[in-house]
């Protein structure tokens, strides 16, 4: 034995991925547990509005199992972005938080909506008012049309 680490410089065990990918799979799973928890509605089917729930939550734990697979094969040892340099997520969290607690007053499509449209102006680009015009009209209307007409959820 040399003394010398076996992995080369900068790609030591990605414990933060490791962590990242844990926590989201346990909060998926946790998410499909709540679901098949829900007492049972209209349209509960296969491709009902009741099995929306459950959907989610299987495609989260399939995605954040495929990350957490990722993660340990050091697929990301490459990439080291440093999103803390700026306060972009930060910024998208406190958006949310505060359109998703007026939800109550605005109705939570045009909450959504806004909260898009505002976290869409954090990113540069052309026209930014138009893209987050558009992102937040985008997603009214898939609140509004699938969520609440389509699929008959009830939209506070």
């Amino acid at each position: 034995m040399t003394g010398r680490s076996v992995l080369g410089a900068g790609q030591g065990f990605p414990v933060g991925d490791v962590i990242a990918g844990v926590i989201c799979l346990a909060g998926c799973i946790t998410f499909l547990f709540m679901a098949l928890a829900l007492p049972a509605g209209h349209s509960t089917g296969d491709t009902g509005p009741g099995a929306l729930p459950e959907q989610v939550a299987v495609f989260g734990t399939v995605c954040s199992a495929a990350y957490l697979v990722l993660a340990l094969r050091r697929a990301f040892a490459h990439e080291r972005p440093d999103f803390s340099a700026s306060g972009r997520a930060l910024a998208a969290y406190a958006i949310f938080l505060v359109c998703m607690s007026g939800a109550g007053w605005i109705g939570l499509p045009l909450a959504l909506a806004l909260a898009s449209a505002l976290v869409t102006l954090l990113f540069a680009g052309e026209r930014p008012l138009i893209r987050a015009a558009a992102t937040g009209a985008g997603i009214w209307l898939i609140a509004v049309l699938l969520f609440g007409k389509l699929l008959g959820l009830p939209m506070p």
